[in-house]
């Protein structure tokens, strides 16, 4: 990027080790209690100073990572929220996908996270970190987890977030060519379990506070049988993927992406190569691990 100067951020992928769908509020939203977890996968964002508007270009690893620049990227609507906020704030930016769209990954949600940072660091941090919180919030539930990174409970919409601690893992991500529309995934789920009790917080249910415990009974998601209803196609390519990988896989968000939990790197570049035939059939396959227990500061690019 040409011109002022300009700021960096890696917009990390996250996982949903645990997923549990406690109750709807009365205006629809699922109140969920899950387990952020986040990646070394990661976009690259740039942004610098303009003087009015907020300009995007994209580029991606493969063309089939590419999303559109438009108004409704959600980096321009970061920035745009941003510079309604503060006067006279405008940017261009630059952003390098990485992270598989439509799979429960939170590319987009971490694209909007790094976009509003690296505005407020431009701007001499004009806003503090909670009103960013809410400004993100507002943008989608996962993005207040990306402020964060590392490992959290997301409580309520997911906006509701206690920092805790897991051993670092390394996964293979199975990425297949189709995603999950996530609106219909909840409202699938919603008519599965139409007797699901109306509430307005998560208040009175039972954290869980000890990760490790949780996940040593395995990676649970609610939305499992929603998401299979709406892409028939999940439910057998988790059975191949068990079948090639010989342990379970577990799927992320509400979906598409599956992903096979291990202790130590070669063990997952192992099942990586267990797992190769599915690219026949257009699956990307992604071999990652934990990412850090804190978001990068941002540096002059």
């Amino acid at each position: 990027m040409s011109g002022g100067p300009a700021l960096r951020l890696p917009a990390r992928a996250k996982l949903n080790l645990y997923l549990r769908v406690c109750g709807r509020r009365a205006d629809g939203y699922h109140l969920l209690e899950t387990l952020f977890h986040a990646l070394e996968l990661h976009d690259d964002l740039v942004v610098a100073r303009a003087g009015d508007g907020v300009e995007l270009a994209v580029t991606a690893d493969t063309p089939g990572l590419a999303v559109a620049p438009g108004p409704d990227n959600l980096v321009c609507r970061a920035l745009q929220a941003f510079a309604e906020r503060i006067p006279g704030a405008g940017f261009r930016a630059q952003l390098h996908k990485r992270i598989p769209h439509g799979g429960g990954l939170g590319g987009g949600s971490s694209d909007a996270a790094a976009a509003l940072r690296l505005a407020n660091a431009l701007c001499g941090e004009p806003l503090p970190p909670a009103e960013l919180a809410a400004m993100a919030a507002r943008l989608g539930a996962d993005c207040a987890f990306f402020l964060r990174g590392g490992t959290q409970w997301g409580r309520g919409v997911g906006d509701e977030l206690t920092s805790t601690h897991l051993a670092a893992r390394h996964f293979v991500l199975v990425c297949p060519s189709f995603g999950c529309d996530t609106a219909a995934v909840y409202k699938t789920h919603a008519a599965m379990w139409r007797g699901m009790e109306h509430a307005d917080t998560v208040e009175g249910i039972p954290a869980v506070d000890e990760p490790e415990a949780v996940l040593h009974h395995g990676f649970r998601n609610d939305l499992w049988a929603a998401a299979t209803r709406v892409q028939p196609a999940l439910a057998p390519l988790r059975q191949r993927v068990e079948a090639l990988a010989g342990c379970a896989a577990a799927m992320t968000g509400s979906g598409s992406t599956l992903f096979v939990p291990f202790s130590v790197a070669a063990a997952a570049i192992r099942c990586a190569r267990d797992l190769a035939p599915l690219a026949e059939d257009g699956v990307r396959l992604l071999v990652t691990r934990s990412g850090p227990s804190v978001v990068d500061v941002p540096t002059p690019d």
